[in-house]
């Protein structure tokens, strides 16, 4: 083409054979190179380039930032255009370059420049009717009593053992004579081991002395469980002292806490009906939504406040 072998030789009368006519619509131009018109297009670049200049082919220098660029036609299409697209939307789109300015960003448009997915939000009435809704529910089961048990807080039985049964006292009851007494050491081991010997060796003075040692032995071992069960007795005693005062407080909390949900909730029916006869004023009904809101709010507080109480005792 002769424009480009011009442009290319840098030829002094390119300024003289070369002219630019933009529309007022600046969507449009006329060009005119000698003798030859082109109708042009301006259309818009996926993203904004810069364009340097250099003299000697090391430094360059930024001139100027470039987001919109000329496509030429010899044939005038842009009437049909202009018909095909009577919409505003569409004729921004068809005004939109999908490619860049070199080979390598062919369509880059669509393959960088990608629509990302909306997310669908649910509108904000529904989402204020089902928060009420819940609350509604969530104030019907204030009365209605359940109990969670999980496997760390399941009761353990007290480690109590009678005389008369000879059963063996539970873990609870060990741990208890754990902390109590201590473990037994090595050298109470070692002195256990020394008596056992002694017995085989002397089978003969056993047999002689052997009713002695066994009400002796008896008699020990007895006074150790009757030991052992009134510690165990008092220990579990000073426990549901213990209990019972935390019982005790928490059923004060509990009352307290159903008194407030009561006031609440009478609160809140005064503010619905309220909310009922002021129809016909809109600032007053939007001052009455917004305290019913807060009162909703702060019932849904005390009823969590409620079930806290109801796990704990």
């Amino acid at each position: 083409m002769a424009l480009r072998q011009d442009i290319d030789s840098a030829s002094p009368t390119l300024k003289d054979r070369l002219s630019i006519e933009i529309k007022p619509d600046y969507r449009h131009a006329n060009i005119r190179y000698g003798t030859d018109i082109f109708q042009a297009k301006m259309v818009d670049l996926p993203c904004i380039i810069e364009s340097h200049k250099t003299v000697d082919g090391k430094t360059f220098y930024k001139t100027a930032d470039i987001c919109q660029v000329l496509q030429c036609k010899s044939d005038d299409d842009t009437s049909q255009d202009e018909n095909e697209s009577p919409k505003k939307k569409e004729k921004d789109k068809k005004n939109l370059l999908n490619h860049g300015i070199t080979p390598p960003l062919k369509n880059v448009r669509k393959r960088r420049f990608r629509k990302t997915l909306k997310k669908k939000y649910m509108e904000q009435p529904d989402i204020e009717k089902e928060v009420k809704r819940l609350f509604r529910t969530d104030a019907d089961a204030i009365d209605v009593k359940w109990e969670v048990i999980t496997e760390e807080d399941k009761p353990e039985t007290s480690g109590q053992m009678s005389a008369a049964s000879g059963k063996i006292r539970t873990e609870t009851g060990t741990s208890l004579d754990l902390a109590i007494f201590g473990e037994l050491s090595s050298s109470d081991d070692e002195d256990d081991d020394e008596k056992d010997v002694n017995i085989v060796d002397n089978s003969e003075d056993d047999i002689s002395r052997g009713g002695f040692q066994d009400d002796a032995s008896r008699g020990g071992f007895l006074g150790h469980q009757m030991s052992y069960a009134s510690i165990d007795t008092s220990l579990s005693e000073t426990q549901d002292v213990t209990m019972d005062a935390e019982n005790a407080e928490l059923q004060g909390k509990l009352s307290e806490l159903k008194r407030q949900v009561a006031e609440i909730r009478q609160r809140r029916a005064s503010q619905e009906q309220a909310e009922s006869t002021y129809q016909n004023n809109p600032a007053m009904r939007e001052q009455i939504q917004a305290m019913l809101a807060k009162t909703i709010q702060e019932e849904s507080e005390k009823l969590q406040e409620v079930s806290f109480v109801f796990i704990k005792s």
